[in-house]
């Protein structure tokens, strides 16, 4: 069995035992609220300290952000005429459900696997982008075509709330510790390694404890539109970077994976806050979920990442 294999097997097996824990009653959706609200407290925010804090910077990662605000920008661009004969209700969720990635909890755990954890600085920089997408992009147009405008928060509101977000807080402190090259203690290393170490493992547990099977038919054209976007565009950057960085091959192995992450897990909190329908967010999550799992896999062997 290959390296590759095993990597995807292992995950694949933790994220079913997820499902397995939940589908017998041995934990709840309740429950994996209380391990999801402990992961952001704990094991993430360790892991996005020690990456940014530890790794080798260089000015060209300064682009990786910019690259996937141009993704995400031109997949809500294809998005907005496409649904533009849609209710306002559905263009606002399936549009919603184009432009972000699940870079954090999905990704991380996979690229960290596949190429080590120097390799994770890329996908966080592609993150800062996606996630300025994700709240200035997306929960903008979510807001314009909600169905109750009079209980959105405001958007400098929510910016707040992300900044404040213990991962989005370690990962800041991590950078700042970087540029100004501060030293960090060994007893505070190891501390830290040690719950960066456990992310992985309690991140694809939780998809798994999420993962659901229901399919609103009712919306099963527009949830197919939405993966067009996506992964047409996906390959179509994802073959950009394959040719356009040959020198950078692990900068572009873990950009090519980022294009083919899942759907954002944002899409279900905004769809509760602006009272859009959580069922087809949620089906349309879980679509994408195992979509990109195995597109990944594919990939990975292809070009043999």
């Amino acid at each position: 069995m290959t390296q590759t294999n095993q990597v995807f097997i292992i995950t694949f097996a933790i994220i079913v035992f997820g499902f397995l824990l939940k589908y017998f009653d041995f934990i709840s959706e309740k429950d994996g609220k209380t391990l999801s609200k402990f992961l952001m407290h704990t094991t993430f925010p360790a892991l996005m300290l020690i990456t940014t804090a530890t790794v080798k910077l260089d000015k060209s990662l300064v682009l990786i952000p910019i690259f996937a605000i141009v993704v995400g920008l031109v997949m809500l661009a294809v998005a907005w005429f496409w649904f533009a004969n849609y209710p306002n209700e559905s263009r606002g969720l399936f549009s919603m459900g184009v432009g972000g990635f699940n870079t954090g909890l999905f990704g991380f755990p996979i690229i960290e696997s596949l190429f080590g954890r120097e390799s994770l600085v890329f996908a966080i920089m592609f993150d800062i982008g996606n996630t300025m997408i994700v709240f200035l992009g997306i929960y903008t147009i979510g807001s314009y075509f909600s169905p109750n405008k009079k209980e959105q928060k405001g958007i400098l509101s929510l910016l707040k709330k992300v900044l404040i977000l213990p991962p989005v807080t370690a990962m800041i402190i991590g950078l700042f510790i970087n540029f100004l090259a501060i030293p960090i203690p060994s007893i505070c290393y190891d501390f830290l390694d040690i719950l960066a170490k456990a992310n992985k493992p309690v991140v694809l547990l939780l998809i798994g404890i999420y993962l659901s099977f229901e399919l609103d038919k009712k919306a099963i054209i527009g949830i197919a539109k939405v993966l067009i976007i996506r992964y047409f565009i996906g390959f179509v950057m994802l073959l950009t970077i394959y040719f356009a960085l040959p020198d950078y091959q692990m900068m572009r192995n873990v950009l090519m994976i980022c294009l083919l992450l899942p759907i954002g897990m944002t899409i279900l909190p905004f769809s509760d806050e602006l009272r859009y329908d959580s069922r087809i967010a949620g089906t349309l999550l879980n679509i994408s979920l195992l979509m990109s799992f195995v597109l990944m896999w594919i990939l990975v062997l292809i070009l043999a990442l």
